[in-house]
């Protein structure tokens, strides 16, 4: 793009502008300016001081929204299609890159009000205890009677560490919703099939889509939650994405996360900057507001949100963002991309809610219909995470079983020839401070190596 040597200095500025449009998008950098000034001073304040990764603030944030709003709220584009705030989110960056903290800032609000409620919840259980010891007469003179006697619940937003069951408990106690906040993202996906084979990746599949959860177990009663809410999010290196992906990219489970994944990412350098106290303090503020919306019940005692429609122009803009989408999809040849495609168009509208939301709790917009403004912003959201899916997508494609191996075992087969003998290997292995017997079974892996004849080998790759 080639500067006009006859602009004006209006047209200058546009130019320039342009540039910087161009050349964000070409980078792919997160399009903090979607949220209201008050967050993206908070993102800005986190990096300067804390040396904050600005996309990993900014998606913690974002995740830490759609929590607090909960099961308030749902957004409708048309007849009988609503979407929830629920995101499944994933911060990638290699070890030392400033992953958890972010997401701990942002989910700080929610946890400090999870760890008061456990101290009511407490205080509760005690009482609860005492009175239960207390004969039939003695209550009576204590003017409690068999109907005030109620064990008390933990009402809490976060989960950690659970199966499918116990986060259904919890669910059941806090209708409202839940967040699963896990430090390491592999473990969550890791213990998918620890106790039964494939069901609770279906598990989380249908939670992603808001399709009721029916519970039923020997030992338990059974748990109906009509209408879940579970947001996720967690960290993930580069290396463990290929564990993330293997056997989940025909249901789609990989499709409906949204990868967090900056490039050119370094570790810093410790900063001795404080952050000032006002912005932890504004970040509370604004996650009070959403927070202290009062969830609305029906007949059943079971959440019903308040339905947020489209105004006329984001409809409209939002209708032909889906052409463009839907084109995009139909001319791609690839499954990956095509899938991708018809998964963002969900988060859109998801994206429209939580903005048109946090306008509202920074005091720059309202809560009766989502805007044209959230709308604007969250079709960019929508664009620049299905970029990075689709860079996660084909990293993933190009990947082979060396990239998966161990620093160790991935540069003794670099330091192979092509084609050896097994003294050969024996003697490189040796080298390299590799045992015999670790390096003859690493020989017996066939996704590796070729046995071309008694004692030779030949790599694959």
């Amino acid at each position: 793009m080639k500067l006009n040597p006859n602009f004006t200095p209006l047209q200058i500025l546009n130019h320039k502008k342009e540039l910087e449009e161009l050349l964000a998008k070409e980078l792919n950098q997160f399009p903090t300016d979607v949220f209201p000034m008050r967050i993206q001073e908070i993102i800005k304040a986190c990096n300067e001081s804390l040396n904050y990764p600005i996309d990993f603030t900014a998606a913690s944030m974002l995740y830490a929204i759609s929590v607090s709003i909960g099961n308030t709220y749902k957004a409708e584009l048309m007849e009988g299609f609503q979407q929830n705030a629920v995101l499944y989110l994933a911060i990638v960056g290699r070890a030392g890159t400033t992953k958890s903290h972010p997401l701990s800032f942002a989910l700080s609000p929610i946890d400090k009000r999870d760890s008061e409620a456990y101290l009511t919840y407490k205080k509760q259980l005690k009482e609860f205890q005492r009175v239960s010891k207390l004969n039939k007469k003695e209550r009576e003179e204590e003017g409690i009677s068999e109907n005030d006697l109620v064990k008390p619940s933990w009402n809490q937003f976060l989960i950690s560490d659970f199966t499918p069951e116990a986060l259904a408990a919890v669910h059941d106690v806090n209708k409202r919703g839940l967040g699963v906040y896990v430090d390491e993202l592999a473990t969550w996906f890791n213990n998918f099939n620890r106790y039964n084979k494939g069901s609770e990746e279906q598990f989380w599949l249908s939670v992603w889509s808001g399709k009721p959860l029916r519970i039923n177990r020997k030992t338990s009663e059974p748990i109906n939650i009509p209408l879940p809410f579970v947001s996720v999010a967690g960290t993930i290196q580069p290396a463990v994405l290929n564990q993330l992906a293997t056997n989940r990219t025909e249901n789609g489970f990989i499709d409906r996360i949204l990868f967090v994944f900056p490039e050119y990412l370094k570790k810093e350098y410790w900063s001795e900057n404080q952050l000032s106290p006002e912005i932890s303090k504004d970040w509370s503020k604004i996650l009070e507001t959403l927070l202290n919306i009062q969830q609305r019940f029906n007949e059943t005692e079971n959440p019903d949100p308040v339905i947020l429609r489209l105004s006329p122009e984001a409809k409209e803009l939002l209708f032909a963002w889906q052409r463009t989408n839907t084109d995009q999809a139909n001319g791609s040849e690839s499954d990956a991309e095509r899938a991708i495609c018809a998964k963002i168009e969900q988060y859109a509208i998801r994206f429209s809610l939580i903005l048109q939301l946090l306008q509202y709790a920074c005091s720059e917009g309202g809560k009766n219909q989502i805007e044209v403004e959230a709308v604007r912003g969250a079709l960019r959201l929508a664009e620049h995470f299905k970029r990075t899916a689709l860079r996660v997508q084909t990293m993933l494609a190009n990947e082979t079983p060396v990239d998966r191996l161990p620093a160790d075992k991935r540069k003794l087969y670099e330091a192979l020839p092509d084609e050896f003998s097994t003294a050969e290997g024996l003697a490189i292995s040796e080298s390299l401070e590799v045992p015999e017997r670790t390096f003859k079974r690493f020989l017996n892996d066939k996704n590796l190596f070729e046995k071309t004849s008694r004692g030779k080998y030949q790599r694959k790759f």
